[in-house]
């Protein structure tokens, strides 16, 4: 099993993923993700917005099931036929769904050893795409016959509010966002086990870009087994043997100890 972990974390294209999460994911700090960057989006209407956010829910809805033969789509536009190109794909797309500033937090129920912190979490698009390179890589690398299944979906409106238009700006009760539960399946590769997971995940969308800016992944059950975290620990010690950066354990311990 060593040896074929090895196999799959020496590709190029998954060491560099991990070199741009190391860094993130050994952070202990936890505060809150930068202002999201509007850019022209700011002048959505709330028919606008409604249309957007829709349409970033059936993508989600469509997509996350095929995530392991297409990778992450964030793009309505593209094409299922070149899946080994969606890992790499752009960053700064017009049309994708999700911030640029995006931020990806979870906490496991129990902590996790150094130098691991409390709350992993990843801020911004290019560690965001990274990291469902990391997902893909490492199941793989343990299981085979991956499957996604949606298992359910729950979109939690918008608060009330008076809408006098369809050309209102206003971001009075905008406040949508979608619980999605996912059921992933696969076959270890030792031993041959069957193996079945319950994702639930929150995915919030910004008031004024209409934009995912948040996703909190809520549970994993059961949690993940130790060795997906013994992987990445094998990714950054084949980045130069820095698993445990100066520093890092200290800082791990310190936000254990202050909860």
């Amino acid at each position: 099993m060593a040896a074929l972990a090895r196999r799959r974390l020496s590709s190029l294209p998954f060491l560099r993923a991990q070199a741009r999460l190391s860094s993130t994911l050994l952070s202990s700090s936890a505060s809150p993700p930068p202002p999201d960057p509007h850019f022209d989006r700011s002048a959505l209407s709330d028919h606008e917005w409604d249309l957007r956010t829709g349409r970033a829910i059936d993508l989600l809805r469509t997509t996350l099931p095929t995530f392991f033969s297409t990778g992450l789509v964030t793009h309505p536009s593209l094409s299922f036929n070149h899946s080994s190109r969606l890992d790499a794909i752009s960053e700064d797309g017009a049309d994708s769904i999700y911030s640029p500033r995006i931020r990806l937090s979870y906490t496991p129920p129990t902590a996790l050893p150094a130098p691991f912190p409390r709350t992993l979490h990843i801020d911004g698009i290019p560690l965001y795409l990274a990291s469902s390179v990391f997902i893909r890589h490492t199941l793989n690398a343990l299981y085979t016959d991956l499957a996604v299944s949606l298992r359910s979906l729950h979109v939690n409106p918008p608060s009330p509010a008076p809408r006098t238009s369809t050309t209102s700006t206003s971001v009075t009760g905008r406040e949508r966002s979608v619980v999605i539960g996912l059921g992933v399946t696969g076959r270890a590769r030792v031993g041959g086990g069957q193996a079945e997971w319950v994702v639930t995940s929150t995915y919030a969308f910004h008031p004024v870009s209409a934009l995912v800016y948040l996703h909190t992944v809520d549970s994993i059950m059961p949690a993940p087994h130790d060795a997906v975290f013994n992987l990445l620990r094998a990714a950054l010690d084949a980045l130069g043997g820095h698993s445990t950066p100066a520093g890092a354990a200290q800082a791990v311990t310190t936000k254990n100890e202050t909860g």
